[in-house]
């Protein structure tokens, strides 16, 4: 039987991590993410003798922030693609050199990783042992990431990671029709009770609202996540022919230029790389004389306002009625966005050690701010619309709900027993057999 071990993403959006153990006692650990809050920031600690090799569907730090802290004592190989390892090399040295939290790992361990690396195509069957086996399958989520396809003793299950099934401006979506029969599943459900708006629609909301602020002279500050999102937002804006300045700020000006290098990953690379070209760079040295100017569309990270290059453009952007602050992602509970979006107030505090030190924040913001949901998640109704179009054969057929918070992947298990699947939304540290 297969061994299934939960150590992470279990009922909470974070520290993503599956451990897969075959008959014959080897093991394949699929993403190791960190959270970032509370004390356990790293996955369920668990027995890693015989570890193979680990599989990574994406770049994003809570599927992959933990990775180093796997090559402190053993040297298993990563499995993963190209623009995927460039860009989680970019965020790892990034969390290792700004982190106020103390990691159990630094550069060395990225070094060994490094090292380690093996690049698969999609649809290519990759040996991890006797009778075990992995494949990757587009996951539409953002450019380089997949679904993971594993054969091991005879059994097929798929691990969905993080997966979009409408077409972005950025990447091509998810299909299930693409994946061959399986035995079980492992899927997100991080938006499993909720549906997003119709895309072109608050496309064209969004452009419309950027142009009126800018008609009127004031500034855009687009707080977006530097991976994906910001460059989606870019897109936007030149799918509908904005003829205005846009600067790009940041991790998001790094992983465009980044983005360049692998052509075979972006859904249009020539429109991609006119839009890239069209745009400005914004840094420490300029920011203060684009704010002065006006009329500026600014995609900065972070994107829950949490620190990043956004903090040097908001406060004279909050305090010009104006101007605008528009969110295209997620706002946790308790974040910085979260706040300005519920009670128009923004509030930063800097954390002590900070290697960019910022003033402690607390404004109520005069200019206008919304929110965008442009997200790369399947919604409730195409998640289940891709679960429905897979192939289930055999007689275990199980479904495990993870990366979601507990009410979205207890949800989504419930509706699935009621279709007489063995559904679950496991815990961190629970073990199943297949």
């Amino acid at each position: 039987m297969v061994r299934i071990e939960f150590l992470g993403g279990a009922r909470e959006v974070g520290r993503s991590a599956i451990l897969i153990e075959s008959k014959g006692g080897s093991k394949c650990i699929l993403d190791y993410g960190i959270r970032f809050n509370n004390e356990e920031r790293l996955p369920y600690d668990t027995d890693l003798s015989n570890l193979k090799a680990i599989a990574l569907t994406h770049c994003h730090i809570d599927h992959s922030g933990g990775l180093p802290f796997l090559y402190k004592e053993r040297n298993p190989v990563l499995i993963t693609n190209q623009i995927t390892f460039r860009v989680s090399e970019i965020l790892l040295k990034d969390m290792i050199k700004i982190s106020n939290y103390h990691l159990p790992f630094g550069l060395r361990e990225l070094d060994i990783l490094r090292r380690n690396t093996h690049f698969l195509k999609n649809g290519v069957r990759q040996k991890i042992s006797d009778n075990f086996f992995i494949s990757f399958f587009d996951a539409g989520h953002i450019p380089g990431s997949v679904s993971i396809l594993v054969e091991v003793d005879d059994k097929k299950l798929l691990y969905t990671g993080d997966i979009n099934t409408i077409s972005t401006n950025l990447v091509h979506p998810a299909n299930a029709k693409t994946i061959p029969k399986i035995n079980s599943l492992i899927t997100e459900s991080t938006y499993a009770l909720r549906e997003h708006p119709q895309r072109e629609e608050l496309e064209e909301k969004f452009v419309e609202k950027i142009i009126n602020v800018i008609d009127d002279g004031g500034n855009v500050l687009i707080p977006a996540f530097g991976v994906a999102r910001s460059q989606e937002v870019l897109l936007i804006l030149n799918k509908y022919g904005y003829k205005g300045e846009i600067y790009l700020d940041g991790l998001a000006r790094k992983v465009s230029l980044t983005y360049m290098d692998f052509p075979k990953f972006i859904r249009n690379f020539n429109f991609f790389k006119k839009a890239v070209k069209k745009a400005k760079f914004g840094n420490r040295k300029n920011r203060k004389s684009i704010i002065n100017k006006s009329e500026s569309v600014i995609i900065s990270p972070s994107g829950m306002l949490k620190g990043g290059a956004a903090i040097d453009y908001i406060k004279e952007i909050l305090l010009d009625s104006l101007s605008a602050v528009y969110l295209v992602g997620y706002q946790v509970e308790g974040s910085p966005g979260r706040k300005l979006l519920d009670e128009g107030i923004f509030e930063y505090q800097e954390k002590l050690d900070s290697i960019y030190p910022k003033n402690n924040l607390s404004i109520k913001a005069r200019c206008d701010f919304d929110y965008f949901d442009f997200s790369s998640h399947a919604d409730r109704s195409h998640l289940q619309e891709y679960i429905n179009n897979l192939q289930f054969t055999g007689d275990s057929n199980f479904i495990f709900c993870v990366h979601g918070e507990e009410k979205a992947t207890t949800n989504l298990a419930k509706i699935y027993s009621e279709k007489n699947f063995n559904s679950i939304a496991p815990e961190a540290g629970e073990i199943y057999k297949i």
